[in-house]
């Protein structure tokens, strides 16, 4: 559903007008040579783990380095043997901009290289994120992200049921005993931290500065036994 969601995205708002303008955000960068020599390509966003993309800009470049053309594209699919670049603008020093509808780019990438380049961990399904931790491992990249993802997924439905017992915590209580704005303030509260926790672990994690089973399971421990240990003295008393 995530990779559904940024492929209608990025047909809503992909606009080859608004590449440069997005330079600055956050975008999945890869390099490439070829026979002709080696290419840079820069995409503001990925569907299907990367073989498309959205918002290119390819910078190639010679045998020697020498800066040869910028491309902007709408999108860019991998086929084999190429990139095939839709709705193209080629920019080369002291030429004007050339429109093209189709152009071609010889790469010697294959499907599987530019999954663990581009794939975000949100849209790799669960039951392949085991094989995409291997294989980023394997090939020496940062798999931090997809073992964070995995762990996360598991540990879900034990963290609805401590955000249960937290909800239970602080209303499970009769309003003739009053005390009421104090309960209201104290669920909020708990459901605030219980997220802050959350996002600090997903962060140390993803820096590679936490075990990921750790960052996933901690909110976890912490939400459940906190309600748990609030019930049985609210019980008790």
């Amino acid at each position: 559903m995530m990779s559904t969601a940024e492929e209608v995205k990025a047909e809503m708002f992909g606009d080859i007008k608004n590449v440069m303008q997005q330079q600055s955000a956050s975008g999945f960068w890869v390099r490439q040579r070829s026979p002709e020599g080696q290419s840079i390509i820069y995409a503001t966003s990925s569907q299907e783990q990367g073989v498309r993309l959205d918002g290119v800009s390819v910078f190639t470049f010679d045998l020697t380095g020498k800066a040869l053309e910028r491309i902007e594209a709408k999108r860019a699919t991998l086929e084999p043997g190429q990139w095939r670049l839709e709705q193209a603008r080629v920019y080369v020093s002291g030429e004007p901009p050339k429109e093209r509808e189709t152009l071609a780019l010889k790469t010697s990438l294959t499907s599987a290289q530019v999954r663990e380049s581009f794939s975000t961990p949100e849209t790799v399904p669960f039951w392949e994120l085991p094989a995409y931790i291997e294989i980023a491992e394997r090939s020496g990249l940062v798999a931090a992200g997809y073992k964070l993802q995995y762990q996360t997924l598991i540990a879900r439905p034990f963290l609805l049921c401590g955000m249960v017992l937290l909800a239970c915590s602080v209303s499970l209580r009769f309003f003739r005993f009053g005390g009421v704005p104090r309960m209201v303030l104290s669920g909020v509260t708990a459901g605030f931290l219980l997220y802050v926790l959350s996002k600090i672990t997903e962060d140390l994690a993803k820096a590679d500065l936490l075990n990921a089973a750790v960052a996933a399971w901690l909110p976890v421990l912490a939400g459940g036994l906190t309600g748990f240990v609030v019930l049985l003295y609210q019980e008790d008393g």
